[in-house]
């Protein structure tokens, strides 16, 4: 069987290094492990003017062959012992979901997904084009129309794209686990409790420590974490595998 020829690329515009020097050097070794080549895209690209989390969207035309690419935020740490990718269905694009899902409104989207990590075969790279092109997707319009879709910048247009055409495929969280996230929703209190509370963020992160705690098992068990409102990138690389 036709093995295909895969590259994974990590968008990282601006001084990132703080980031990179532990993300890319384990993607890196990730894709080295399994036979995909890898990629470190640190230049604005493309002919529009668009955020840097647009670049994701367009970072094949950095690297064009491929049979299928795997598009990764350079603030996801992947696990030393991540499997190789899974096959995503054919006309599909694999995305994980976004840990908030509370919060999307158009009904097309059955779910919110988070465009951190994308894994996309050749042939529906011109999904992600068209979501280039198009822009960012408003999160409230105010005349009923557009109802808003969760996540900032490249997210919201890309799971209105995706979910219309029919084309998403939800992947296994573990290649995307957003573990502050993930507390603050479902074991912290919410938000407000999070960004108002200087214990309860401390409290989390002293729960790191211990090898047995809940929270830290949840890390361990991940394929990729990925550092949404986590500051501390070399603590996650530590615990992680």
């Amino acid at each position: 069987m036709h093995k295909p020829a895969t590259i994974a690329i990590m968008v990282s515009i601006g001084d990132r290094h703080h980031l990179t020097k532990h993300a890319f050097r384990r993607m890196a070794d990730w894709a080295s492990k399994h036979g995909y080549s890898a990629l470190l895209l640190k230049q604005q690209t493309g002919e529009l003017e668009r955020m840097p989390h647009f670049n994701k969207l367009i970072a094949h035309r950095s690297a064009p062959g491929f049979d299928r690419y795997v598009i990764i935020d350079d603030d996801i740490l992947i696990a030393n012992d991540a499997p190789a990718l899974p096959n995503i269905p054919s006309g599909k694009v694999g995305l994980c979901a976004d840990a908030e899902q509370r919060n999307t409104e158009a009904e097309h989207v059955k779910w919110t997904a988070n465009s951190g990590f994308v894994v996309i075969n050749q042939p529906e790279l011109h999904l992600l084009e068209e979501a280039y092109q198009m822009g960012e997707y408003p999160f409230k319009c105010g005349d009923g129309t557009n109802k808003g879709i969760w996540g900032p910048h490249d997210q919201g247009i890309v799971n209105d794209i995706l979910f219309m055409n029919d084309k998403i495929h939800e992947l296994d969280g573990r290649w995307n686990y957003q573990p502050v996230l993930d507390y603050l929703i479902n074991y912290g209190g919410g938000w407000e409790k999070w960004s108002t509370s200087r214990w309860k963020r401390l409290s989390y992160y002293i729960s790191l420590i211990f090898p047995f705690s809940n929270n830290r098992r949840r890390i361990a068990r991940a394929f990729g974490v990925h550092l949404i409102r986590a500051p501390y990138p070399a603590l996650f690389s530590f615990i992680i595998k």
